[in-house]
Formats: structure tokens, sequence, C-alpha cells
């Protein structure tokens, strides 16, 4: 049998870490290809595919520190202070299982002048779309990651 997905189902704290610095690896690259710069990378976020993976994800991100205030009923995050590929990142997270959600997962890029950011990338690609005018979601299809540029908390 194929093997659907790059990592899951997760299952060790070593793959763990390798999920994250993928993560922020890839979204590196993601930023760099859409808008040619790189962006801060602030916040990971794991999307499980498995029901046991989502169990234990949620029990280790619950562990790594406090419960961020932004957390919800799809998506849990733990406050942070650790350094991933270069990258300072303040919160990492988990998602609930969703079908719809085939990636491995996304990222935030919290940046001080969201709004002239936004106004200037927003209509510039298709690969750039307003989402909940709070933040824009980038994707590609050559990624199994997605970005989100947020302003800065």
């Amino acid at each position: 049998m194929k093997k659907q997905y790059k990592f899951s189902p997760i299952k060790s704290e070593a793959e763990i870490k390798a999920v994250l610095s993928y993560l922020t690896t890839q979204l590196e690259k993601l930023s760099l290809e859409i808008f040619k710069e790189k962006l801060p990378i602030t916040t990971l976020k794991i999307f499980p595919h498995y029901f046991d993976e989502y169990k234990y994800l949620f029990e280790y991100v619950k562990g790594l520190g406090p419960k961020a205030s932004f957390s919800s009923d799809t998506s849990y995050y733990a406050e942070v202070d650790e350094m991933i590929s270069g990258y300072n990142i303040k919160y990492i997270g988990v998602r609930i299982v969703d079908p719809y959600r085939l990636h491995v997962g996304c990222g935030d890029y919290e940046l001080d002048d969201f709004e002239s950011f936004r106004k200037k990338h927003s209509n510039e690609s298709e690969l750039v779309r307003d989402f909940r005018e709070e933040m824009l979601e980038i994707w590609h299809p050559d990624f199994d990651v997605l970005g989100y540029v947020v302003p800065k908390l």
C-alpha cells in the first residue's frame, strides 16, 4: 500500500521535531516563491490525518507550554519559545483531523506592517487570498504546507 502522507502517522517526539523543521523550511521556501522574500515565521501547526495521531499530538503540544489565547475548537496552540531552523517560533499547534486538510501543516508569518503588505499583495496572485480580512492565505500546488500572513500580535 502506498503511503498517502509525507509524515503521518506521527508517533514519536523525533518525528514531531522532523515535521516542525520541515514546516519551517517549506514555509520559508513558500514565501520566497510567492513574495520573493523571507517572511518571519512565528507559528507552526501540524495537520494530523489519523485520530490516534491527533490524540498523541494534542497531548504533546499541550505539554509544551501554556495554552494560547487564540486556541479554538479546531486548533490547539501552546505558547513556546523555540528556535527552529533559524526562526523564533512563539506558538506550536495541532489541528483536528480534517479530510480537507491533506497538507503537512501550516504556519504564520507575523508582520509589523500587515495592512500595507496586504494592500500590496492581496490581488497580486491567484496564490494569495484574503482570508477573513485579518490574514492572507498563501499556497502553491507544489507545496504541502499553507502559509498565513498575519498582523504582529
